[in-house]
């Protein structure tokens, strides 16, 4: 079976393994060993560790003793709410999954039960990618502080700068040296962000087993900030910021340009789950098409609130199409991608598998749009099957009053439109 030394090279096996159970004798002791409560994991970036916070509760069968007790419920820490999922103790490693996000986290467990250690394995795309990343047992902290100083104040709204042409808000919110908040940009955010002001310096991170990011800053004598954006994967990227509560990022319904736009937008494609074939526009009074991919965390935000509302827009007239492009050459995956989306948000509306996400997929079902900007993008169609409106990006649960604007900026355009 699996021990520290030889995690990657018996991987493979894991997968393979993957049905069986605990056996009696030292894989058994595995699926008790493994302890209960609160973990901090860490991945291993450029930038240096990536912390996460997480539970772990044995999922109790009708009789303890019996080692079909090695299934866990597993809860990772997103802002200020605890996402549930489930883990599994396969031989003596843990096996975390996020099926949507088609990643896992596995780990050999230590003699103990009391540290992981092992890989982040994500296999969206047709290849597999490892990260590594290890845990220990207790300690409900992110960044533990390095000064004695007392924190700067930076809780505020930063406007920063992320490289040419990216513009970018940073809304801070700080209670003592805790820290918390998101990064803006003008096609999304960087979702739930948390940390502390150690000092001068600032440490965020966030994980939602699909994405990871660190967040390093240093607040100079002038008030302005400096320091690296890094994810789970590759160099740090530099960012400067400075405080301006009056801060904007570009009019998400201004970023995308049409051409031919009193023509008809017109498409047909199957529904996922009923084969039925999907087309926009009439009979239909408003029409929204969502274009997304289950590889962007944006596109399941989105999901997840179309969801929520569309039983009472149907009602009135609208229809929602969601036009899924994903990372992947095969077909068959790319709907199993797309399945699993449906089932986690119970999603009422059609999901179609439409392509890739590249411009020749894009514009073989958009002709209209003249360059596709960031996933997701949606489209609103009037009654005649016309594209009125274009909005690129989306602010999630996480941007608080941004998301809240957002929410009530379409269900305006939605009753204009239905008002016609």
């Amino acid at each position: 079976m699996l021990k520290f030394s030889k995690f990657a090279g018996g991987l493979a096996l894991l997968f393979l393994l993957g049905g069986t159970s605990c056996r009696w004798g030292i894989d058994l002791e595995a699926c008790y060993r493994l302890q209960e409560g609160d973990w901090r994991g860490l991945l291993q970036t450029e930038g240096g560790d990536l912390p996460f916070l997480f539970r772990l509760e044995r999922q109790a069968g009708p009789n303890k003793e019996r080692p079909s007790d090695r299934l866990f419920k597993a809860r990772l820490q997103d802002g200020d709410t605890w996402v549930e999922s489930s883990a599994e103790v396969r031989g003596d490693s843990l096996y975390w999954s996020f099926p949507v996000y088609e990643s896992v986290l596995v780990a050999a467990v230590s003699n103990l039960g009391d540290s992981l250690k092992g890989f982040w394995v994500k296999t969206k795309n047709d290849t597999a990618i490892m990260m590594p990343w290890s845990a220990a047992r207790g300690g409900q902290y992110k960044f533990a502080s390095r000064t004695a100083g007392l924190p700067a104040e930076v809780g505020a709204q930063w406007k920063v700068d992320l490289g040419p042409g990216t513009p970018a808000l940073m809304p801070l919110t700080q209670k003592g040296p805790e820290i918390s908040g998101t990064l803006r940009t003008s096609t999304g955010d960087y979702r739930y962000l948390s940390g502390i002001m150690d000092g001068d310096s600032l440490w965020m991170s966030g994980m939602d087993g699909g994405s990871a990011y660190l967040i390093r800053g240093h607040l100079a004598q002038d008030g302005s900030m400096q320091g690296q954006l890094y994810a789970a994967r590759g160099p740090g990227r530099p960012w400067t910021a400075v405080r301006d509560s009056a801060a904007t990022l570009p009019d998400p319904y201004g970023l995308s340009t049409l051409q031919n736009a009193q023509a008809p937008l017109a498409f047909e494609f199957k529904d996922i789950q009923t084969g039925q074939v999907v087309r926009p526009g009439p009979p239909a009074r408003v029409t929204l098409v969502q274009l997304l991919g289950t590889w962007c965390p944006n596109c399941l935000d989105e999901t997840e609130y179309l969801a929520s509302v569309y039983p009472e827009w149907s009602r009135k007239g609208v229809q929602i199409i969601g036009l899924g492009f994903e990372r992947t050459y095969q077909p068959e995956k790319a709907v199993q991608n797309l399945q699993k989306l449906r089932a986690r948000y119970q999603v009422p509306y059609p999901l179609v598998h439409a392509g890739q996400p590249d411009s020749a997929s894009v514009r073989r079902a958009i002709p209209q749009l003249v360059r596709l900007k960031a996933f997701p993008t949606t489209l609103l169609l009037d009654a005649g099957g016309r594209i009125r409106y274009v909005h690129t990006g989306f602010d999630g649960p996480a941007t608080g009053s941004a998301f809240e604007r957002q929410k009530a900026l379409l269900q305006n355009k939605i009753n204009a439109l239905l008002a016609e």
